[in-house]
């Protein structure tokens, strides 16, 4: 009988042992021409790693449709008002940005002060992109309007990826007439200290790309590497301004062993889904595994 009471007394210990881990919540940002349901197979994997985890994959607008027709500035200013009026994540939360989330959610952290633990941004595109494959996922009727001319105004007010599109040949155009990359990646002669303060809060930023994907061109846009000036060529860390003035802070997260990069090794659809799970389990997990205290 005593024996027995003694079992009873482990188990229900051991039971509401397990019920007081409480993971720290994650918000998920999809990509463009998407909706939040297509970041279910990834919150999967969450979910069976950590019980009782919190999730929230935001939709921008209608999903699909507004991801491509939205300006980035309305966008972001969407998923901060999403993410405020969640009573779950008032305490801190990590966030995960796939492809164009992953402008989403760092502007989100600079623009919107938000209690962000750990970022992390996948098949990532912090510098850019400037090419025909990522074009091909808009409709063909908007392709020529980003190609000639993604600086015009009605195009940067009509067109998400014109955010974004960074012409190596027109560079000093980008910065003067590009509405939400040059602002976030801070490129304009008055830097912004917010910007730079809320990225040295993370506690880790971490950044991927993929040296199989076929949509994002350069690749290394999810490293913060671009196109050099007037050139195809890709920029090192060495040369590139985000490391050599520190615009947001990278060179001190780097410094401070908060930044972390990785490769994966899948085309860029199948990044969030069955084929990157090895490679999300090895590298990413660890920096979903924090508790809130």
């Amino acid at each position: 009988m005593f024996r027995l009471t003694i079992l009873l007394v482990i188990t229900a210990f051991s039971r509401c042992s397990m019920r007081s881990i409480n993971y720290r919540p994650v918000v998920l940002m999809h990509g463009i021409a998407a909706f939040a349901s297509d970041m279910n197979e990834l919150a999967s994997w969450l979910r069976t790693a950590f019980s009782d985890i919190y999730i929230v994959s935001i939709e921008i607008g209608s999903g699909f449709e507004d991801s491509i027709l939205w300006p980035l500035d309305k966008q972001v200013e969407h998923f901060c008002v999403a993410i405020r009026n969640d009573v779950h994540l008032q305490q801190g939360f990590n966030m995960f940005g796939f492809s164009q989330g992953s402008l989403i959610v760092r502007g989100a952290v600079e623009r919107c002060s938000l209690p962000v633990y750990n970022l992390i941004t996948l098949n990532g595109l912090h510098q850019g992109i400037f090419g025909i494959p990522y074009l091909l996922k808009l409709p063909v009727r908007l392709r020529d309007l980003i190609t000639k001319y993604a600086y015009e105004k009605i195009i940067q007010d009509r067109i998400s990826t014109a955010n974004y599109w960074r012409d190596p040949s027109q560079l000093n155009k980008y910065i003067s007439q590009c509405q939400f990359l040059p602002d976030i990646n801070n490129e304009h002669k008055t830097l912004n200290e917010t910007y730079c303060t809320n990225i040295l809060k993370l506690n880790a930023f971490v950044m991927t790309y993929s040296d199989l994907d076929e949509v994002v061109t350069p690749r290394e846009s999810g490293w913060f590497l671009g196109y050099a000036e007037q050139s195809l060529n890709i920029e090192t860390w060495n040369t590139s301004r985000q490391f050599t003035e520190d615009l947001i802070g990278m060179r001190t997260l780097w410094k401070q062993g908060k930044l972390f990069m990785f490769i994966s090794h899948t085309r860029h659809q199948d990044t969030p889904h069955a084929p990157n799970r090895d490679f999300f389990m090895k590298n990413l997990l660890q920096f979903f595994n924090n508790t809130l205290s």
